[in-house]
C-alpha cells in the first residue's frame, strides 16, 4: 500500500490482537519519524516510541487503549501552531503505519500520570497502533463516515487539481468525528479554516487544532508533498463562525 492509499484505507481502530509487531518495523518506523520534515521546523517537537506496559506506567490507564504500541508526542507550547504542527505530524506517522498494514488510532484522551520532568517537552497526545483484531481496512472513501466534500467548502472550488487534494482533507480524522476543518479557494491558494466549535464542545478547541494538521498531513500526502503553507498576516474575509488557519499552494510541476 503506498502512502496515497493509506489515506482512504486507514480508520480508527479500538480493538487489537496483542500479537506483537517486529522489530524490523519498530525500526523503519523510527527512521521514517527521524527524516519528517514537520509544519513548523522552529516548533520543538519530541517523539517517542513506547510499547504498551511503559506507556501504561507512565500515562493513566484507559480500557480504550489495549493496542502493543504507541507513539508520544511532545512539543513546547504557547508558541502559535504548535497544536497544529503536532496534528501534521502525528498523521504523518499514522499513515506510515497504515501503509505498512498496522491499524491505529489517535489516543487523546491518555494523560500523563506526572508533570514533565526537567528538560522533558509537555505531552500533547498519543497514537495507538498494533494488529487490529477484525478491522479490515477501507477500500472507497464512501465507506469513510465523513460529510460530502461541498460541506467542508466556503463557495465553488477554483481549479480542478485542487479536488484530490480537497478530498484527502476530507477524509481526515477528527475528535468524536466533528469535522471542523473547512476550505476556500481561489486561483491558486487553498485557504485551510476551522469552523469555532459550539459552547457544547468548546472544551474541543485546542484538539480541533490538532485536527486541522491531521488534514494538512493528508493534503500534504496527496500531492506529493509538492506544496507549502504558510500563515497569513491578512488573510480572506471569512464568515464570522470561521477561524483562518493556513494557506496552502501548490507547486507548479
Amino acid at each position: 500500500m503506498e502512502m496515497k492509499e493509506a489515506i482512504i484505507a486507514r480508520r480508527s481502530v479500538r480493538s487489537y490482537t496483542g500479537q506483537p509487531l517486529d522489530e524490523s518495523v519498530i525500526n523503519e518506523l523510527s527512521e521514517f519519524i527521524s527524516e519528517i520534515k514537520p509544519l513548523h521546523d522552529n516548533i520543538p517537537v519530541d517523539v517517542m516510541l513506547y510499547e504498551k506496559d511503559d506507556f501504561h506506567k507512565e500515562f493513566a490507564r484507559s480500557a480504550m487503549y489495549r493496542a502493543t504500541n504507541y507513539v508520544v508526542l511532545r512539543s513546547a507550547m504557547s508558541v502559535q501552531g504548535y497544536l497544529q504542527n503536532v496534528g501534521f505530524i502525528g498523521e504523518l506517522i499514522a499513515l506510515w503505519i497504515t501503509h505498512r498494514g498496522i491499524s491505529s488510532c489517535w489516543a487523546g484522551l491518555a494523560k500523563q500520570k506526572t508533570l514533565p520532568s526537567r528538560g522533558e517537552l509537555p505531552y500533547v497526545i498519543s497514537i495507538e497502533f498494533g494488529r487490529g483484531d477484525n478491522a479490515p481496512f477501507r477500500r472507497l472513501p464512501e465507506e469513510a463516515p465523513r460529510k460530502k466534500l461541498h460541506e467542508f467548502l466556503l463557495g465553488e472550488i477554483s481549479r480542478p487539481e485542487f479536488l484530490p487534494v480537497l478530498e484527502a482533507g476530507r477524509l481526515a480524522p477528527s475528535a468524536i468525528n466533528l469535522q471542523p476543518v473547512r476550505f476556500l479557494t481561489n486561483d491558486d491558494s487553498i485557504y485551510i479554516c476551522r469552523k469555532k466549535p459550539s459552547l457544547k464542545y468548546r472544551y474541543l478547541d485546542n484538539i480541533q487544532q490538532i485536527d486541522v494538521g491531521i488534514a494538512m498531513a493528508n493534503m500534504y500526502v496527496s500531492c506529493d508533498g509538492e506544496c507549502t503553507f504558510v500563515r497569513q498576516s491578512s488573510p480572506p474575509e471569512l464568515p464570522q463562525d470561521i477561524i483562518y488557519e493556513y494557506t496552502m499552494r501548490l507547486k507548479k510541476r
